[in-house]
């Protein structure tokens, strides 16, 4: 446990996170956290974010764009099975 003060920051009021507890949690400066209140407590857990150029499957399929792929079956040479593949 810690005992931290409030402090003004600009509008907004500003909680000195201790750097043990950040390193506890493996958090770094810059990261986003998640604040909720709970009756008389508040709470803060990492943000649930996308990681940075990671789509799910809607946002890929979303992205094929079907002229695109006539143009690269165009653009591949027939060719000839040398084992199992199947066209």
């Amino acid at each position: 446990m810690a005992i931290v003060k409030l402090r003004q920051s600009g509008g907004a009021i500003s909680l000195t996170l201790p750097k043990h507890i950040a390193v506890a949690m493996g958090w770094v400066v810059g990261e986003e956290v998640e604040v909720n209140t709970d009756g008389n407590s508040v709470s803060v857990k990492p943000a649930r974010r996308k990681p940075r150029g990671r789509k799910t499957l809607e946002e890929l399929l979303q992205d094929i764009d079907s002229d695109e792929i006539h143009q690269l079956n165009a653009s591949v040479p027939e060719l000839i099975a040398k084992g199992k593949e199947s066209w």
